[in-house]
């Protein structure tokens, strides 16, 4: 029986979240301890068929011989059916989202999941899209995830209250909806002139194209490049990010810290099946200038916030910055420690956004903007006469000092 369902092991990160999401649906809204059951345990089952995936794809077993597997949705062969290709990369991916995405969930029971509605299922919609997306080989179905993970999103930026989660809420909206439009136009003008939108078929066809249709296919692929720039929080592109991701919560942060390496997954990915015929967008100048820029704009960014939120959102964009323009220099030999760094700025970032969730709780609201108020203008900061000046012994919670870890 094992040895029949391993075949189908690649879909089943696509599968599980949304057989998960939507049984979560079918659960009232009061049935929370339910609800979170069932997320928490399709959250297992995703983490555990990524890792059996990678180590598929690492060559432990020898069910693939090479390390890649591709599965064809209804027995339809590409370019003509829905494909999912798993190698390393993609099975890095998807274990990378996966034990994020367990630690968010855990973390969201103290109270977040409690703070609006649906965002059991939200979640569970989310990581589809992600999983998706790091497993496709055809450019229209990663719009497809593309769209599932952002409608999810939208709903997850938006979780809670607040005027100002809102606002930015909106903002991020509409940003998004215009990169898909851009999406589909860029996408389009591929397929017209090549007949094609399977990755793997691309990286043949486009050498063979004449100068009319090249021109065409370079406009195709310039405005998916600008799209993936978007999603990656390239400088200019990325004046949205700070506000939304600073305004969400905690969890959702988190788990937003690995959305923006969507878009670097797909100007990796796409541009190296298009090497040596890497157009405009793709090519070492632009990413690793626009690199440099936005590694600037995150720096400032981080040297002018004044709430702890705002300086976790601009260290992804720091860290956009530094994949950008590592993925600039070109070379397999920067591949290993740039996917060594992702691995790394991810995990990291995400529980810096899980640990300022707690901070917040033990302080009163606008505490950081009134301690760089005080240290600006030489005010002393008001407190107890009778507190002693050093305070010695009192306990670190436990979580607080894990997380700090």
């Amino acid at each position: 029986m094992i040895a029949a369902l391993l075949p189908q092991l690649p879909v089943l990160p696509v599968v599980i979240p949304l057989i998960g999401g939507a049984s979560i649906l079918l659960l009232n809204e009061t049935r929370r301890a339910a609800r979170a059951s069932v997320s928490l345990v399709t959250m297992v089952l995703q983490w555990l068929a990524a890792l059996a995936l990678l180590a598929l794809a690492s060559g432990y077993w020898s069910l693939w011989p090479e390390g890649i597997a591709v599965y064809a949705a209804g027995g339809w062969a590409a370019p003509f059916g829905i494909v999912l290709v798993v190698d390393r990369l993609s099975a890095l991916m998807l274990l990378l989202n996966a034990t994020l995405a367990l630690a968010a969930l855990v973390y969201a029971r103290a109270r977040w999941d409690r703070s609006g509605v649906h965002f059991h299922p939200l979640f569970q919609f989310l990581l589809m899209g992600l999983n998706g997306a790091f497993l496709t080989g055809d450019v229209f179905n990663l719009f497809v995830f593309f769209e599932v993970l952002l409608a999810a999103s939208y709903g997850l930026v938006l979780h809670g209250s607040g005027a100002a989660r809102v606002k930015a809420g909106l903002h991020y909206i509409v940003v998004n909806l215009a990169a898909s439009l851009l999406f589909l136009i860029g996408a389009a003008l591929i397929y017209g002139v090549t007949g094609t939108l399977n990755m793997a078929d691309l990286a043949q066809r486009v050498p063979t194209l004449a100068t009319d249709d090249r021109l065409l296919f370079e406009i195709g692929a310039a405005i998916l490049g600008v799209v993936f720039l978007v999603k990656a929080g390239a400088w200019p592109l990325n004046f949205w990010l700070a506000p939304a991701y600073s305004a969400a919560a905690a969890p959702v942060a988190a788990m937003f810290s690995m959305m923006t390496k969507v878009g670097f997954y797909a100007l990796l990915r796409i541009g190296s099946l298009l090497a040596p015929d890497a157009l405009t967008p793709f090519t070492g100048d632009t990413l690793f200038y626009g690199g440099i820029a936005t590694l600037v704009f995150g720096i400032l960014g981080i040297l002018a916030a004044q709430e702890l939120e705002r300086v976790a959102a601009f260290c992804i964009v720091v860290s956009a910055g530094i994949l950008l323009a590592s993925l600039g220099l070109g070379g397999t030999a920067l591949t290993g420690p740039l996917l060594f760094y992702m691995l790394s700025t991810v995990l990291a970032t995400g529980a810096f956004f899980l640990l300022i969730g707690m901070i917040d709780r033990r302080q009163a609201y606008g505490a950081e903007v009134l301690a760089v108020t005080y240290e600006a203008f030489g005010f002393e900061d008001p407190k107890d006469p009778n507190e002693p000046d050093e305070v010695i012994g009192i306990a670190i919670p436990g979580a607080v000092a894990f997380l700090g870890m």
